[in-house]
């Protein structure tokens, strides 16, 4: 995965649907007949992701998610690989926002060998590191910012695997399918605490992604199989699923966002 294309600003819809079983199956090969597997799919097909996000002690950015503001954007940490005890490269900062339909994604890389154990010292850490490294670019800019402002800390990951396709012929239209989706607790560095819940049990979330037009031939296949968009965030559902869910994990988060919030 070293060599994941440096693409740094993305301006685009995502739609996205829930399908499992046959449908599922059928949707992947109907993607495999028009598309191409990304580069980065390995033997399996697809690669692992992970997402550290950041959020402030009130839960500031999960409260806009689920409030639906038109208007919104949040910070993490996205890496590929599923490693339990730091980070590979490469390695981004990535800040994700939305304006009503259109996802606004910029990232800057980060220096991955400096995140072999997570973040060395908490939030405050990885902000001395940027306003070191990284202090020209406006992603590390504005999380300098507003780590101070919000006192934003890691709150949650998810992991799951993509298998994702490119048209050479429309770069404008990538479609991907994810799987095996679960959320853990973090740590004050940024890695997995606990026992990881699964936020999908069983199917994928399939989503294309696309800046202009979305091809004839997906237009065909969701009036054929019906498809129903969804809103599904990955962040929302972890949070709900890990720190919400009953007594026992609202006690966990009092106590690791206390940890967490001193650093």
């Amino acid at each position: 995965m070293e060599q994941i294309a440096e693409n740094l600003h993305f301006y685009r819809y995502e739609f996205k649907y829930f399908l499992e079983g046959e449908r599922l199956a059928r949707i992947t090969k109907v993607l495999d007949n028009h598309l191409s597997r990304d580069k980065h799919c390995g033997e399996t097909g697809d690669y692992p992701i992970r997402s550290v996000y950041f959020d402030s002690p009130d839960m500031r950015w999960f409260h806009e998610k689920r409030n639906g503001l038109e208007k919104r954007f949040k910070y993490r940490l996205r890496a590929y690989s599923h490693v339990q005890s730091g980070f590979t490269s490469p390695l981004y900062l990535e800040l994700k926002g939305r304006d009503g339909s259109l996802v606004i994604k910029h990232r800057v890389r980060l220096p991955a060998e400096e995140f072999s154990q997570g973040l060395g010292g908490g939030a405050g850490w990885l902000r001395d590191l940027l306003y070191r490294t990284s202090l020209d670019n406006g992603v590390a800019e504005r999380f300098i910012a507003q780590s101070f402002r919000y006192r934003l800390f890691p709150s949650v990951i998810t992991d799951y695997n993509r298998a994702a396709w490119e048209d050479h012929t429309n770069p404008d239209f990538r479609a991907t399918i994810d799987t095996s989706s679960i959320a853990w607790r973090t740590s004050w560095k940024g890695l997995p605490l606990g026992i990881p819940v699964p936020l999908l049990r069983g199917g994928g979330i399939v989503e294309i992604k696309f800046r202009y037009r979305i091809p004839f031939w997906f237009q065909r296949l969701v009036r054929e199989m019906e498809l129903t968009r969804i809103s599904f965030s990955k962040f929302q559902r972890a949070v709900e699923a890990v720190y919400l869910s009953d007594n026992g994990t609202r006690l966990n988060r009092l106590i690791e966002r206390r940890i967490a919030c001193l650093r």
